[in-house]
């Protein structure tokens, strides 16, 4: 599946050529990046929030378990685990182990587009489907696989990739998902402090410099939310359909990316606009991930007969 290896000759799929990638779709891009793992090692374009947004997404849904489906989830993972823990590592295996989990990481809709059409967005290839179509896979192989690992991986795969689908970028076709989008960051955010990494792509700073720029810890983020944004939107987790997530985040993708140009200075007043929305895509994917799992696992699965 992904390819076990490091960064040798491109450092990232941005470091290949502009004229190359702009325009593609993530899609088209993944052909590219494998054969770059494949004969340097390259990482790819960035993956949807970073380390600390998956975090704080599964923190979010392991507190709302119920306690069947919590004991479901230990006995997946073959015992105590934190969710949290384990929320990047689709990410890890994407360009190294399982190049054929790609594509499943997002959705590939054009930016102008208001409907999502699966013939032509979420085709299979070498690289996976999308995101969309992974999730509902989910559900059988998590209740119903008869090999343990495959039941963890799926587990693994559901807890990463309902977080990538509420990151607005992940829902957007044009530029790699905004990945050869570059921008300058110029905003401080809640730490009042420059960040040390700034997102140099419209993607990156959505993935995590928004998030970083907003409190030092990802379990602080994580407390935030739970005094604010999760107390007033516990309605989030009524909506468990991936269809409505994906075409929610990408209404907000085209509002964030509206003026947005090669080059464009993103200051405190556009991080002040998007703030709100990060907070309300991260509580949303944590809510509705703890539904999703909660349905599942909290009742015994109706598994067709081997």
């Amino acid at each position: 599946m992904i390819l076990e290896g490091g960064m040798s000759n491109l450092s990232s799929l941005r470091d290949a050529p502009q004229v190359m990638l702009h325009g593609l779709g993530r899609a088209a891009a993944g052909v590219l990046v494998l054969g770059a793992v494949m004969i340097g090692g390259a990482t790819g374009p960035a993956a949807a929030w970073g380390p600390e947004g998956h975090s704080i997404v599964a923190e979010i849904a392991q507190r709302r378990l119920s306690a069947t489906a919590l004991s479901e989830v230990k006995r997946i993972f073959g015992g105590e685990i934190s969710m949290a823990s384990v929320a990047s590592w689709a990410d890890d295996v994407r360009y190294s182990a399982h190049p054929e989990s790609y594509n499943w990481h997002f959705v590939d809709i054009p930016l102008a587009d208001d409907t999502y059409d699966p013939v032509s967005e979420c085709a299979a290839n070498a690289l996976g489907d999308c995101a969309i179509a992974e999730i509902n896979r989910a559900e059988h192989e998590i209740t119903c696989a008869s090999d343990p690992m495959q039941r963890r991986d799926s587990l693994r795969y559901l807890i990463h990739i309902v977080g990538d689908i509420h990151q607005p970028f992940h829902t957007v076709a044009d530029n790699i998902g905004e990945n050869t989008l570059t921008v300058t960051v110029k905003f401080a955010g809640l730490i009042k402090s420059p960040p040390k990494l700034p997102g140099d792509n419209l993607h990156a700073v959505w993935d995590s410099t928004i998030i970083k720029q907003t409190t030092y810890a990802w379990g602080s983020y994580v407390n935030r939310l739970e005094g604010d944004w999760l107390l007033k939107h516990p309605e989030a987790s009524q909506t468990l359909d991936p269809v409505a997530w994906t075409l929610e985040a990408h209404a907000l993708a085209k509002e964030m990316s509206a003026g947005v140009a090669v080059g464009t200075v993103l200051d405190d007043a556009y991080y002040n606009k998007a703030l709100p929305i990060v907070d309300q895509q991260l509580g949303r994917a944590g809510l509705r991930l703890a539904a999703v799992l909660n349905r599942w696992l909290s009742t015994a699965p109706a598994c067709p007969l081997p």
